[in-house]
């Protein structure tokens, strides 16, 4: 079974889940890399042309595809767990993680990179925590299935050890 983070853009996931599987001996998945790759072109061109639907559909089939590869560390993109059975369908296929973030911090990390953010790309700097916070409410019970939240990913090696050691039994069933 997988190790999957979950969480808002900018909540750390890929950078978290590279250092996990090296931690662990995992393969590492991040499916925003996967995506762009498949496309060819970036998320946000993606959606500039074919639409937000189009790439959510792109999206949920690869989380399909990238539960029957090999025991990975998978960084989600923000938005994979609220489509329809996507929650279920990892907490199947893994130990799910939500990253949890507070709206000052995310939005301070996405301030320069609004432009290559489809959901943020029209919103000014003003309302960015407002438009993250309206967002987070809206993502809230779809995050809230996972197995465990981890609201300070700010971890050194000893506490990682500590977080992955707190989930441990489930990982050792897991993996």
């Amino acid at each position: 079974m997988h190790l999957i983070l979950i969480g808002f853009m900018g909540s750390g996931k890929s950078t978290l889940a590279r250092r996990i599987s090296d931690q662990m001996g995992r393969p590492f998945v991040d499916m925003d890399s996967r995506l762009e790759e498949r496309f060819g072109c970036s998320i946000s061109d993606f959606v500039a042309e074919f639409g937000m639907e189009s790439f959510r559909v792109e999206e949920s089939d690869l989380l399909r595809s990238v539960m029957k590869e090999p025991e990975s560390v998978i960084a989600t993109g923000g938005g994979t767990p609220c489509a329809d059975g996507a929650m279920e369908w990892m907490r199947r296929h893994g130990v799910v993680i939500h990253l949890s973030v507070p709206v000052p911090v995310l939005a301070d990390r996405l301030k320069d990179t609004l432009s290559t953010r489809p959901m943020l790309s029209d919103v000014a700097l003003v309302d960015l925590e407002r438009v993250i916070g309206r967002q987070l409410l809206v993502r809230a019970a779809c995050y809230s299935g996972a197995h465990a939240k981890w609201d300070n990913i700010q971890l050194d090696d000893a506490q990682l050890t500590s977080k992955l050691n707190s989930i441990g039994w489930r990982l050792r069933e897991a993996l």
